[in-house]
């Protein structure tokens, strides 16, 4: 479904994109979930950044990875809920330019924050 909406799930800004269409439409069930891991996992050069706390406000596990699917050099970064797996949120920062975008790097050009119910 994702590949379908989204041909460049592949790449780390691709996968964003497609995420925030499918996690602003529904929540996940515990397969769903684990086939978005599976591809989050999957995407070139993902690294653990550690423990952090998402825009709003909860605890989780950062992974990220560079992209250029934007157009512009960014790190696209995921936070997960450690106990659910349950994607918290992601943001996209631009890491070496900013082209016509004027604004100083690091930059973050876009962020979503995801919330679902508590019993999943």
């Amino acid at each position: 479904m994702l590949r379908a909406s989204t041909p460049a799930v592949d790449s780390a800004s691709g996968l964003s994109q497609a995420l925030r269409g499918l996690l602003r439409a529904q929540v996940l069930a515990p397969g769903q979930r684990a086939a978005v891991l599976r591809l989050v996992a999957a995407l070139p050069g993902l690294s653990y950044d550690g423990s952090v706390t998402d825009r709003a406000g909860r605890p989780g596990g950062a992974f990220s990875a560079e992209s250029n699917g934007s157009g512009l050099p960014a790190r696209c970064t995921f936070v997960m809920d450690r106990d659910s797996g349950r994607i918290l949120g992601d943001e996209e920062m631009l890491t070496t330019r900013a082209g016509a975008l004027n604004v100083p790097v690091p930059s973050v050009i876009s962020y979503a924050a995801y919330l679902s119910a508590r019993r999943q």
